[in-house]
């Protein structure tokens, strides 16, 4: 496997998952099935062409996995309204959740924009980035994938 490079100068935090089904909310955490925390984190977000923004978002949390589960839909709400000169409509191909930052350099940007060099010195890669997929109901075999 090869060696994921890294962006942010602190230590990869988190397990991410940008969940894009509206019809799904996660009140349990798809690993362990324990129910999830709602927790609010500043996301670092690179929008095509060169935009870096922080977006202070609530997301679902499961603390026992260390996975953090943010809704697609509701994240591209803030950035058209951060970014309202963005085709609604191309936004989902234009932007990527890079990981989180540190709060007090969050509270910076809020005061003073950072520069991209500054953000990426408070920010955290995530360990591992996932994806979900539907489980389709029905009788299956053991081990057989749904």
């Amino acid at each position: 496997m090869a060696k994921q490079r890294k962006l942010g100068k602190l230590p990869p935090k988190y397990t991410f998952i940008l969940n894009p089904y509206t019809d799904a909310r996660f009140s349990s955490c798809p690993r362990c099935e324990q129910p999830t925390k709602v927790r609010k984190l500043p996301f670092f977000v690179h929008v095509d062409p060169k935009v870096p923004v922080i977006v202070n978002k609530s997301h679902r949390y499961c603390p026992d996995c260390d996975l953090i589960i943010v809704h697609r839909d509701e994240l591209e709400v803030i950035l058209l309204r951060l970014l309202p000169d963005r085709d609604p409509t191309t936004i989902r191909e234009q932007y990527l959740v890079m990981g989180t930052v540190e709060r007090q350099a969050f509270r910076a940007h809020q005061k003073r924009p950072l520069s991209i060099p500054e953000m990426l010195e408070a920010l955290h890669d995530f360990r591992e980035v996932r994806t979900v997929k539907p489980s389709h109901p029905g009788w299956y075999r053991e081990g057989a994938e749904r």
